[in-house]
């Protein structure tokens, strides 16, 4: 709980206000409640689809919830514009009309804001009114020094609808995963910090500076046993720093709500697909002093009603000749999940789908048709479903969404097994290939063989052999260790990087072929 010094102080901010009615003769006892409304990870998925609600009934929900409850207060918890195809042709857009049709005032800053660079995040970061926090990203931790377009945290100066001035501190907060979970080369001059004890300096900081205090996150929860516990490393403090009155997180994709250490913590999922929300009753009382305390909260479905001028701004975009959203490239019979894992793994016919098309890309770009090349990619580029029916130019791009440039390189048998070693080990997901038997034992990989063709080729300790992937695993992406990838194939670096994107190799892919025969991929197999 929260109590504020004393009832001049609350005069004298009440003046500030024009609250001419808050004195010391006529303060009466008042209760109100404020209402903070929150979404995360929404990665730019502006249209409806599927169990995705898109922009227009998000924004339309949030409006409906302002309308009705009292003092509304509208965040964000990070990974707003990237991660599907569609805003990565439109650059983002339309976030910036839909946060505007939102009023959300604030958000946190997502490993994905710096998919496209720290310049093209700078200008996303300053379109419209919302104000992007971030406390715990440095040029220099030691020294304290933050890039320009790091703003620690933010007060929130507002007038309940009694008449109590109340002020919210929110405190940004980013996960240290960004270090792997962005593209290196593009986060290799920041420092992330530690956030629990950059958060707790803060608040120490803040002290009596405000009424409530938030931190608003972009860090990883999860609900285990029917306990909130923090997914993100070293960052279980955070429900114990003194004076903290609530947790927003995101990151991990999850529906997260419960207390811990007798903090709310929340999560709305992804998407849009839920809405957190966090209510405190704030009183003042005959002597005009102001305290707050936590009252409730709870995850919201977006309701089935939409706004039709966010529908529109969206159906602009989506249909605009430039992109060419709704080509037809193929059919598919069956949907294919990335998560419909083969029995006794975490292979899937999409993750197999999505590689075989860099494999055969490296050979009809480089001509070279009987090589050993295995084509690899990390679990996390792999976004959503291939629809069953005709496969869209949008629904394809949305598989791989982030795009990128493709690299060939030449490793050893050694180094494959090591390479495909940590593809099972690493916490965000099994590898993805193809052609491939994998031989397990105790959990560790002890035999390969190539498959094609009706063909098996053992791989060998010293054989050379080639593999294609995304330059976010050849660079150390996910903890990938990019010596392992550091001797390039010449032939394909001689290809322009235009044509080696992720994203349109695989749109390309899909268009060359009639139909998507599930029989004719060929998913990892693993013997134990």
């Amino acid at each position: 709980m929260k109590i504020l010094k004393s009832a001049a102080w609350c005069i004298a901010l009440a003046a500030s206000f024009g609250l001419s009615s808050l004195s010391a003769k006529n303060t009466k006892a008042v209760k109100d409640t404020i209402n903070i409304l929150a979404f995360n990870d929404f990665h730019g998925s502006f249209q409806q689809t599927g169990n995705i609600p898109g922009a227009g009934r998000l924004v339309r929900t949030l409006n409906d919830l302002r309308a009705t409850l009292p003092n509304v207060c509208v965040v964000a918890c990070g990974d707003n514009y990237s991660g599907g195809y569609f805003p990565r042709l439109t650059g983002g857009h339309p976030l910036d009309e839909m946060f505007e049709l939102a009023k959300v005032e604030y958000s946190a800053i997502g490993n994905h804001e710096f998919d496209w660079g720290i310049d093209a995040m700078t200008e996303r970061l300053h379109w419209g009114n919302t104000r992007y926090l971030v406390a715990n990203i440095f040029d220099d931790s030691t020294t304290g020094l933050r890039p320009d377009w790091a703003v620690p945290y933010a007060i929130k100066r507002q007038t309940l609808k009694n008449g109590t001035p109340v002020r919210i501190a929110f405190i940004g907060l980013s996960t240290q995963e960004t270090k792997t979970a962005a593209l290196p080369e593009i986060v290799k001059d920041l420092d992330f910090a530690n956030p629990v004890g950059v958060a707790a300096r803060i608040m120490q900081d803040l002290k009596d500076s405000a009424d409530l205090y938030i931190l608003l996150t972009h860090i990883g929860t999860d609900m285990q046993d029917g306990n909130v516990v923090f997914t993100d490393l070293g960052v279980d403090g955070l429900s114990r720093i003194p004076g903290v009155d609530g947790i927003l997180s995101g990151h991990s994709h999850k529906a997260v709500y419960g207390l811990r250490d007798g903090i709310p913590v929340i999560q709305g999922h992804n998407y849009g697909r839920k809405i957190s929300r966090l209510q405190y009753e704030i009183s003042r009382n005959k002597k005009g002093i102001v305290s707050c305390r936590f009252i409730g909260g709870e995850l919201l479905s977006p309701q089935a009603e939409t706004m039709a001028e966010m529908d529109a701004s969206v159906e602009r975009y989506l249909h605009a000749p430039e992109y060419g959203f709704d080509e037809i490239l193929t059919e598919n019979p069956q949907e294919l999940d990335p998560q419909h894992y083969e029995e006794g793994s975490q292979f899937s016919h999409l993750g197999a789908l999505v590689t075989t098309a860099y494999r055969d890309f490296y050979r009809r770009a480089t001509g070279n048709d009987t090589a050993i090349v295995l084509g690899v990619c990390n679990a996390g580029a792999i976004r959503t479903v291939l629809p069953q029916g005709k496969v869209t130019k949008l629904q394809a791009g949305n598989i791989i969404p982030f795009g990128g440039v493709l690299r060939a390189c030449r490793m050893n048998g050694r180094q494959l097994q090591e390479l495909l070693q940590y593809g099972i080990d690493c916490k965000a997901g099994w590898l993805q290939y193809h052609n491939m038997e994998i031989g397990i034992e105790n959990g560790k990989v002890v035999s390969m063989t190539y498959v094609e063709n009706g063909k098996r080729v053992p791989i060998e300790e010293n054989g050379l052999y080639t593999v294609v992937t995304e330059n976010f695993v050849a660079s150390g992406g996910d903890g990938y260790n990019p010596a392992w990838f550091s001797l390039r194939d010449p032939d394909f670096e001689a290809v322009p990087a235009t044509e080696r994107n992720p994203t349109d190799v695989f749109i390309r892919y899909l268009q060359s072929l009639p139909t998507v025969e599930i029989g004719r991929i060929s998913v990892p197999k693993v013997t134990k």
